[in-house]
Formats: C-alpha cells, sequence, structure tokens
C-alpha cells in the first residue's frame, strides 16, 4: 500500500508547464529557482518554500527532506539547436543534476525517495515495436543525454536512496506542451500531421503525469526505470484527426521534414522518430490512469 504521511519534497525545475500541477498534489514543498522573486509572482498558490538555485548551490546540511523530484533542464523544443543550444540542454541536466546529487549525499539525513524526469528520446526511432522500459537503448544526442541523465540520478541508490526514474513522453495539457503548439495551428484550420504520420506517438497528459510524480514518492515498492507514458500510444496521424475531431477543425496540412529542419534544426529530426512506449512497469504496480485514450486526453483538453 502507498504510504500517507505527509512529506517535505525538494522540487528542482517546478515551474514550468508540469510544475503547475505537480505542486498542488504534493504535500509541503521546497522549490529551487533562479528567480525566487518571479517564482513567487508566478507560483502565488502554492504555499510554497523558494530557495535560490545557483552553480554555487548549497543544501544546508541539517535540512529535512523526504523526497526530492528533478525536473531541471532546459526545454528541447525552444529555440533552433545549434552548438551552444546543445550543450545547454546537456549541462542543465547532466552538470546540474550531478551538483544536486552532490548536495543530497552531504545531508546529515538523506530523503528517502529522488523521483527523477528522463524521456522516452532515450529508445531513439523504434519503428512500430512495441517499447516496454526492458527496450534496448539508442544511440545518438538526445538517447545520450537521457541516459547519463539517468546515470547522474541513480548514483543516489548507491547510498540508500530509492530512485524512480520517469521516462517522460509528449505531455499534453491545457496551456502548455505539446498542445499550446498545436491547438492555435487547428484554430486557424492550417493544422496536419507530421510528414506521413506514421511514426507512434509516445503521449501522457500532464495530470497523469503529476499523479505519476506524487505516486512514486509514496508507493514505496516502485524503483529504477518507469515508462512515464499513456497505455495507448497513437500514429501521430492518429493523434492529428483526434484533434481535429475534437476542434471540428479540417487536418489535410501535413508538415514536411525538410521544412521543420530548416525551422527547428537538428532538434526536428526527434519528431518523426516512433516510440510505441507502454507503462509496462507502472501498470503492473498498479498505477491508474486517469486519461488512458488520446480521444479522453484531448477532450478534457479542449473542452468539448
Amino acid at each position: 500500500m502507498a504510504n500517507k504521511q505527509r512529506h517535505t519534497t525538494l522540487v528542482t525545475g517546478g515551474t514550468g508547464f508540469v510544475g503547475r500541477y505537480l505542486l498542488p498534489v504534493l504535500d509541503k514543498k521546497i522549490l529551487t529557482t533562479r528567480n525566487v522573486d518571479a517564482a513567487r509572482r508566478k507560483l502565488t498558490d502554492t504555499n510554497a518554500e523558494f530557495l535560490q538555485w545557483s552553480d554555487d548551490f548549497e543544501l544546508p546540511a541539517e535540512s529535512e527532506i523526504d523526497a526530492v523530484v528533478n525536473l531541471m533542464g532546459e526545454s528541447i523544443a525552444e529555440g533552433r539547436w545549434d552548438a551552444s543550444k546543445k550543450e545547454r540542454i546537456r549541462s542543465s541536466r547532466i552538470d546540474a543534476t550531478n551538483a544536486l546529487v552532490d548536495q543530497i549525499l552531504k545531508l546529515q539525513q538523506k530523503p528517502k525517495v529522488l523521483v527523477a524526469a528522463s524521456a522516452v528520446g532515450i529508445y531513439g526511432d523504434a519503428g512500430d515495436a512495441l517499447v516496454e522500459e526492458g527496450h534496448p537503448l539508442a544511440d545518438g544526442y538526445l538517447a545520450d543525454v537521457c541516459r547519463d541523465w539517468e546515470s547522474a540520478n541513480l548514483r543516489l541508490a548507491e547510498h540508500g536512496v530509492r530512485v524512480v526514474c520517469l521516462r517522460i513522453g509528449i505531455v499534453l495539457g491545457k496551456e502548455g506542451g505539446a498542445m499550446a503548439k498545436m491547438i492555435p495551428l487547428f484554430k486557424w484550420g492550417i493544422g496536419g500531421k507530421l510528414g506521413d504520420g506514421k511514426q507512434y506517438v509516445p503521449w501522457i497528459h500532464v495530470a497523469d503525469l503529476a499523479e505519476m510524480i506524487r505516486w512514486s514518492i509514496h508507493y514505496e515498492n516502485v524503483s529504477g526505470i518507469l515508462n512515464a507514458t499513456a497505455p495507448h500510444p497513437v500514429t501521430n496521424a492518429e493523434m492529428t484527426r483526434s484533434l481535429a475531431r475534437a476542434m471540428h477543425r479540417p487536418a489535410f496540412l501535413p508538415a514536411p521534414k525538410f521544412g521543420l529542419r530548416l525551422a527547428l534544426g537538428e532538434f526536428a529530426d526527434s519528431l518523426f522518430n516512433s516510440q510505441r512506449a507502454v507503462p509496462k512497469a507502472a501498470l503492473e504496480h498498479g498505477f491508474k490512469f486517469q486519461f488512458s485514450t488520446i480521444d479522453e486526453a484531448i477532450k478534457a483538453i479542449v473542452g468539448q
């Protein structure tokens, strides 16, 4: 059974899209942020304590923290990928996580659990194969970043801390994530699939992701790698049709890969990777999804 006692949770990267859903379901929370004043203005209803994050960040040795949620990392979807952007993506995850773990190891009393973000990008392009947690890992920039990111978090497991690494799919929800970019295009009647749309999209509603993080904190029998994706992955074409139906709009303008490559650089390649990822481990441990199908999720998002 899940442990129902109240927890003090240290959260990194909690001021973004996922954090807005996660923070309300946590008990006492402490957020690290580079801009404390901006975070306080943005998160006025979270009842959280804020800590200034910096390159020389230090946790007081006497800090009493029961759990850590590590969501830190620069957005991979914002801005064109060049050498500088790719280095920031990597450093903001791996270097920053190593710094965080170093501080946790100095605590007089270590937290019981660390729940850490990773991504399904670690699987690369898996085609039509069913991708469970034991699926072979890919090579390449994104896969290597995810692999090293997970390794940095898993250092704590060597010191008796339960570590859960969530390989997160495309996060869907209102006012953020992929839907924030897709919905305006469909409103204007210019939405469409990516390429031929046959690539599988591993998705999860943001409310289910927030609940999986909370559940991972409290459910003491779960550890290691979990695919944080909905049970029913769909192709890009199926997701496009579902959104078009919900919005009563056409979806007939496919986005060509070469055009996206010009606009987004190397990141565009990842949009055409196929990952038919399923949350086998979470389901086996009894996790319940609120949004299991893409139609359920999209109808809730667009409010129809």
